[in-house]
């Protein structure tokens, strides 16, 4: 009895060292203020800025400017275009770069009672001056369930996204993931705080982390 306590003890503790190994965990943060407003009837434009904060959110992570348009087909689909320039900081070499990114993308919802569902499907590609292969490809997709309170304010969320790579010399494949719980608040017709707790887990690449995300979005109707 005491040898097998003894070896399903060693399976544990093998089992975490391989899993502390194989996965970085870290903390960080995220804040942004997003602008947008109508050009007409269905066609809005929209501007954010963002901040990330990584290493025990000891660190800048990167910058984040990202102006954008989107268009409403209907009352439950929209698409849109946009571009963002990233400021990142590059442990490794100790400098900051430039990253350009182009992105669009097809959102569409379905409500169910005080529940609505949304899946968006974005295809981006990433620019890097520094690397061997200058540009990457992902197309990134999004399930997100809100929940209408009745007789309160905020809406609760769900979301789960998976990243996939497209253009990987070794093949496509799911580098990403990330699950986000979260609220909006609206604190009137024009302003409202999206705040969230995310984890953001690599998969199927070297050095693989796992960061704990809290984060807040102020989101301005002009």
């Amino acid at each position: 009895m005491k040898k097998s306590k003894g070896i399903l003890s060693a399976i544990c503790f093998l089992w975490i060292s391989l899993t502390a190994f194989a996965q970085e965990n870290d903390f960080g943060s995220w804040f942004s203020v997003e602008l947008s407003g109508k050009l007409t009837k269905n066609l809005s434009a929209e501007f954010e800025e963002e901040i990330r904060l990584f290493q025990n959110m000891g660190k800048i992570d990167r910058l984040l400017t990202s102006p954008g348009i989107n268009y409403k087909i209907s009352k439950f689909l929209k698409t849109g275009v946009g571009y963002a320039w990233i400021y990142g900081n590059d442990l490794n070499d100790e400098v900051w770069r430039n990253r350009h990114r182009f992105y669009g993308y097809v959102q569409g919802k379905a409500e169910l009672g005080r529940f609505t569902f949304s899946l968006r499907e974005r295809f981006q590609t990433t620019f890097y001056k520094e690397k061997k292969q200058q540009y990457r490809n992902y197309l990134r997709s999004k399930l997100e369930v809100d929940y209408d309170i009745r007789g309160f304010k905020g809406e609760p969320y769900l979301a789960a996204e998976m990243h996939n790579r497209l253009n990987n010399p070794d093949g496509n494949r799911i580098e990403n993931l990330r699950y986000t719980l979260g609220m909006q608040y609206p604190f009137s017709k024009k302003l409202a705080i999206d705040g969230f707790l995310r984890l953001n887990q690599d998969i199927n690449v070297k050095n693989p982390v796992n960061m704990f995300i809290v984060g807040a979005c102020l989101k301005i109707d002009l």
